[in-house]
Order: structure tokens, then C-alpha cells, then sequence
């Protein structure tokens, strides 16, 4: 990877972006003990705030050779692991952390906080201070607008779904409970872990009750207002691990996907169970085709409702609606004439070009435009079908939407890998 990145600019390569002017170091001397902890500190809040294992590896030790500190890493999705010094005289520190959410706007204000370090205008003294305050700085965005970051997203992804104006209706209904359940158990870690069962089965038993009372779809209102919930994204970053020879990482991140799968299967299951027996089983009632002209209007509020679920900066809206259009439509564009698997390929490429073409352009990190243009690509709606499937013992469909779910995911990663080489990524984050 350094060995492209130095010569990301010679002639003959597909695309020649500016070099990053953040991995200039101008640093004469070293407090190598403020360094130290400035990189721990900087570690615990990348890791939280959902930076891949690879990618934050290859990041924490750019920055600490940038800073002339010998520094390893080793990453899991529960610990961090440094060691500093030569083989001789290492000291080795353990951090232990929980797996936190995807903050895009306090990514980019580390990202700034990098840049000043390791251009020479911040001392690593001052750099570890900036980084304690970024971290227990509230949320930039407080519990209400999180829910309602949940209803429009859950409505807009009605719309995708070729839901009709009842689906849309009842999926921002249900987005907003299941958004409200969210916020409600996320300061008790003990209780969110049971958030994605009761949160299956609040929207489960809700859709197939009101089945017939409002003529609804109640398949695609169950997989919209669960979207959030489902763990697409997390299955795709442990792929990407896993592709990039990051085992553990991989392996412990794709299981942990796997428990929610299977709580959100159990909970959609108990679910329409219990409609089934206080209202009976729900009439299929097909949903009314909206004109397709409203399908591009959907776009819009999930942009807006990505920016308050990741936690990002309004300004980071004109990267994120621009990137998440052209990452479907080139997903949509390849499936109809590639097939699912290759078109999900072609929605990867397309969108990890434009994000890191734009992460070096605007000088954000690369997560900004990438993880909220990944959300409409995941196969999570596809895992979730194959579990309901399975837990009504119809196994051929459930293994084969299976089947389809890990090729897909495949795809995604490959088409990212791909991206990779035409517009190679920024070196940092």
C-alpha cells in the first residue's frame, strides 16, 4: 500500500489525485511519551466511531511514522493492542473498547486534529487534549432528530422497495417506534442487546396486524422499518476484513452480524405469530405502484436521514446525496443487466471511485461519502428474508437467498477493491 501510494502520481496511472498535503510531516522533535498517548487516544476514538480494523491498522501506523514513533498494532472489534519502542524494549498497551456507532462528524474533526499534528502545527500534547474533548463531546445530533433520521429512511426505503403510499405510511410509523426503541435502551448496553428481538417483533406483529385493517404489504413494511437495524453494512466491513487477511477482526465482526440476524429472525417470527393468533393470519394485500418518478424523489430524505444516523455534518450532505444516487443507480443499472451478484460489483466500484476521488478533493476522510452510499447496497434486506424463510421451515428458499446474501456481499467487496485501484484511497483515513 505505500509502495501505490508514493507513486500514486506517475504517468500511465488511471486517475492522478493531488497528494495528501496531511502526511507532509514537519516535525523537528518528538515528545515521544505525548505522541504515545495522543496515538492510544486516537485509536480508541477511531475504533469507536466504526473505522474498519484494516483500514484504522494501516492508518495509526502512517501516523506514527510520520511522527518518528516505532509503533505496532493490532486491532480487534473489542480491543486495541500497541506496542511502542524496538523489539528489545517494547511497551505494550491494551485497550479495551465496545464496538461503537459510525460518528462521521466526529471522524472528520479527528481527521483535522490529524492533519494539524502531523504538518507540525499542533504538539501531541495539545493534540491528546483535542481528542479527549472531541470524544466526550455530546452526540451533533440529539435523540429526536435520531428517530426521526429512522422514519425517513424506513419511508424512503418503502419507495425502493416499490412500496405503495400505505407501506410508506406504515414504514415511517414503525420507523419511529422502532427509532424511539433505539434511543430509549441505547444508554443501558445491557438492554440495546435485546433492542433488534423487540424492535423484530414491535414491527412484525404491528405490520401483520394492520395488514388488513390498511391493506398493507406487510413484508416490505417489516424489511423498511427494520433497515437500520439490519446488519448489512457490519456483514460487508467484515468481508472487507476478512478479504484483507484481517481474520480475527473479520471473523469476530461476520458473527457478531450473524447473532443480530438471528435475534431480529427470532423477533420478526414471535412476531407475526402472535398477530396470527389475536387477529389472525394477514391477507396478502400486493402494494399500489407508485409513478416511477417518485423513485428518484426517495433519494433525498434518506440522504437527510443518513446524515442524522451517522452523525455527520450538514455540510456532508453534498457529499453524501450525490454518492448514494450514483452508487444505485449503478447497482440498479448492473442487477438488470449483470445480474444481482455483478451489479452489486458495479455499485461498489462506482461508489468507492466517486468517494475516494471526493474524500481527496474536499480533504475528508473517506468514510464520509463511502459508509452512507453502502447502506442502499448491503444485502441485509436479503438476510433478513432468508432467516423468515427458514424459521417457517421453508428451507430451499432460506439457503438460497442465503447463498445469494454471501454472493452479493462478495460482490461488494470486490467492486471496492477494484475502486481501490483506480482511485487509490488516502493514505490516512
Amino acid at each position: 500500500m505505500k509502495a501505490l501510494w508514493r507513486h500514486s502520481l506517475r504517468p500511465g496511472r488511471l486517475w492522478a489525485p493531488r497528494s495528501d498535503s496531511s502526511v507532509t510531516p514537519r516535525i523537528a522533535e518528538v515528545d515521544h511519551e505525548a505522541a504515545e498517548a495522543f496515538l492510544l487516544r486516537l485509536a480508541r476514538g477511531l475504533h469507536v466511531y466504526g473505522t474498519p480494523a484494516h483500514r484504522l491498522e494501516e492508518a495509526l501506523s502512517s501516523i506514527a511514522e510520520l511522527l518518528g514513533v516505532e509503533a505496532k498494532f493490532l486491532i480487534s472489534p473489542t480491543s486495541i493492542l500497541a506496542s511502542f519502542g524496538d523489539l528489545d524494549r517494547q511497551r505494550t498497551r491494551l485497550l479495551r473498547v465496545d464496538a461503537g456507532e459510525s460518528d462521521l462528524g466526529k471522524l472528520a474533526e479527528l481527521h483535522s486534529v490529524i492533519k494539524e499534528v502531523v504538518e507540525g502545527r499542533m504538539p501531541a500534547a495539545t493534540a491528546r487534549d483535542r481528542v479527549e474533548a472531541v470524544v466526550e463531546a455530546p452526540s451533533r445530533f440529539p435523540g429526536p432528530a435520531v428517530i426521526l433520521g429512522f422514519a425517513l429512511s424506513s419511508a424512503s426505503v418503502a419507495r425502493i422497495f416499490d412500496g405503495g403510499t400505505h407501506e410508506i405510511v406504515a414504514s415511517a410509523a414503525l420507523g419511529l417506534a422502532v427509532g424511539f426503541l433505539a434511543v430509549l435502551t441505547g444508554p443501558n448496553p445491557r438492554v440495546r442487546q435485546l433492542l433488534p428481538a423487540v424492535a423484530g417483533l414491535v414491527a412484525s406483529g404491528a405490520s401483520a396486524a394492520g395488514a388488513g385493517l390498511f391493506d398493507l404489504y406487510s413484508p416490505i413494511v417489516v424489511l423498511s422499518s427494520l433497515i437500520v437495524l439490519v446488519p448489512g453494512l457490519s456483514m460487508t466491513v467484515a468481508m472487507n476484513e476478512l478479504a484483507s487477511g484481517h481474520v480475527v477482526s473479520g471473523t469476530a465482526r461476520l458473527s457478531s452480524s450473524m447473532v443480530t440476524f438471528l435475534q431480529l429472525g427470532f423477533g420478526v417470527a414471535l412476531g407475526a405469530r402472535l398477530a396470527a393468533l389475536l387477529v389472525g393470519p394477514p391477507i396478502p394485500h400486493p402494494p399500489v405502484a407508485l409513478p416511477d418518478w417518485t423513485l428518484p424523489l426517495a433519494v433525498v430524505p434518506m440522504a437527510i436521514s443518513l446524515v442524522m444516523l451517522f452523525q455527520a455534518r450538514w455540510r456532508d450532505l453534498g457529499l453524501i446525496l450525490p454518492v448514494l444516487v450514483v452508487s444505485y443507480l449503478g447497482t440498479r443499472l448492473g442487477s438488470s443487466w449483470l445480474g444481482p451478484e455483478l451489479g452489486a460489483a458495479l455499485g461498489a466500484l462506482v461508489l468507492g471511485v466517486c468517494s475516494n476521488g471526493l474524500a481527496r478533493w474536499q480533504d475528508v476522510p473517506t468514510a464520509i461519502p463511502l459508509v452512507p452510499g453502502l447502506l442502499p447496497l448491503v444485502p441485509g434486506s436479503l438476510g433478513l428474508a432468508s432467516l423468515q424463510s427458514l424459521l417457517t421451515n421453508d428451507v430451499l428458499t432460506g439457503v438460497e437467498t442465503a447463498s445469494a446474501v454471501a454472493l452479493i456481499a462478495v460482490g461488494l467487496v470486490s467492486g471496492l477493491f477494484l475502486a481501490n485501484l483506480v482511485v487509490l484511497p488516502r493514505r490516512l483515513l
